[in-house]
């Protein structure tokens, strides 16, 4: 390994809370700033010499405009440490990790904090006619939410809540509705049991919650549902149209995390006394057709392969986040992936998917997997809305 090569040095999460769950409480600049805190009280590093703080955020809230600023003020990052927060969809926070290793590479940086942050649970709703005058007529609450996940369709296009993409790729690959169901079975069935035991508590950060009524501390993923079969999925009508096989039960959840990873050089993490967890070796992306945003990870995947000078041969573990079961199960069928080795513990139909953290979460629980399982190489991809799509290789270290 080279002193310039780019390094993760620490690599956590909070658990994931479901909608209106146990992390309801906090907002997102909250969540990121628990996240910020503990990375600095592992390392031991002063703060003071961090050149950055960048993390994801897709539903950022007004009064927390530029999240990663005020999550670090939070923190306690001092006034002269930047922070900038991304919005590439639900590739945010994989683009702030990407981000920040050509900061570092172009020799912008030394020591960068890159992660993300989403409270879906606290988006609000909005009224747009509201501020000039509403006038005649009854005007509308818009949820954000809803609005968020068409992903600027309706400006740009025909306007397509993301389910309906699923839909789409499920026609176009002939992914049928007993496809979706298995890999989404698979998802909550892995997630329960890494749950349960205890596969994820190094890389979680327990959350102390308090609230006027109750404390309490928040330290295992809650979305997954226990004990759940086949039946259960089975049982479930469509969600986005009548004929349709996308249901609520293969399709990933609407939900609350943040993460956050330290990137610098394997020369300064020995300068530093810091022992590095993974080698990034690329991150690539590319866009593609928005009504199939979902196939992002079809033409991300190659690209970083190609870019490492790599063949899927040679990866030993994979994270592919699970939008929806019917683009999961299209892009593994249309790549040829192996699905032992993929999403080995959920993701995020089970686990999951706070959009602007899960880009960097799934390289989180990648590293701390290819450890358990001493794994050379792993790949984390995913798509985002309104077809991006980024891919990450890791080497463990």
């Amino acid at each position: 390994m080279e002193k310039k090569d780019i390094v993760i040095c620490y690599a956590k999460r909070t658990a994931i809370g479901d909608f209106g769950g146990s992390l309801v409480p906090y907002n997102a600049s909250k969540l990121l700033s628990l996240c910020i805190e503990d990375c600095i009280k592992t390392t031991g590093i002063d703060s003071k010499i961090l050149s950055d703080v960048k993390s994801g955020c897709c539903m950022e809230p007004q009064e927390e405009m530029n999240v990663a600023r005020v999550a670090a003020l939070m923190a306690g990052i001092p006034n002269e440490v930047p922070a900038v927060t991304i919005n590439r969809v639900c590739t945010s926070a994989m683009e702030a990790i990407r981000a920040s290793m050509v900061d570092i590479q172009m020799g912008y940086g030394d020591v960068i904090l890159a992660g993300g942050t989403e409270s879906m649970s606290n988006v609000s709703y909005y009224v747009p006619s509201a501020r000039f005058g509403a006038r005649l007529f009854n005007k509308e609450f818009k949820d954000g939410i809803m609005e968020g996940l068409h992903a600027g369709s309706k400006v740009f296009g025909e306007g397509y809540i993301m389910g309906m993409t699923a839909e789409y790729v499920a026609d176009k690959y002939n992914i049928t509705r007993e496809m979706q169901d298995k890999a989404a079975l698979d998802s909550h069935n892995n997630a329960e049991e890494a749950t349960k035991s205890g596969r994820f508590e190094d890389e979680i950060i327990p959350v102390e919650v308090k609230t006027r009524k109750k404390s309490y501390v928040f330290d295992k993923d809650e979305h997954f549902r226990p004990g759940l079969t086949m039946e259960d999925l089975q049982g479930l009508r469509p969600a986005f149209k009548n004929d349709g096989s996308v249901t609520a039960g293969n399709s990933s959840g609407i939900n609350d995390g943040a993460c956050i990873t330290l990137i610098t050089t394997k020369e300064k993490a020995e300068e530093l006394g810091l022992t590095p967890l993974a080698r990034i070796i690329t991150i690539s992306k590319i866009g593609n057709d928005p009504k199939y945003m979902g196939m992002g990870p079809k033409y991300s995947i190659p690209r970083a392969l190609k870019q490492a000078n790599m063949s899927k041969e040679d990866i030993g573990l994979i994270e592919i986040n699970e939008a929806f079961a019917a683009q999961y199960v299209a892009c593994m069928e249309d790549l040829g992936l192996d699905y032992d080795i993929t999403n080995v513990n959920g993701s995020g139909i089970g686990l999951g998917h706070p959009v602007g953290c899960t880009g960097a979460r799934i390289i989180v629980s990648l590293i701390h997997e290819m450890h358990k399982r001493d794994v050379s190489y792993g790949l984390a991809s995913l798509c985002g809305g309104g077809g991006v799509s980024e891919a990450t290789i890791l080497e463990k270290l």
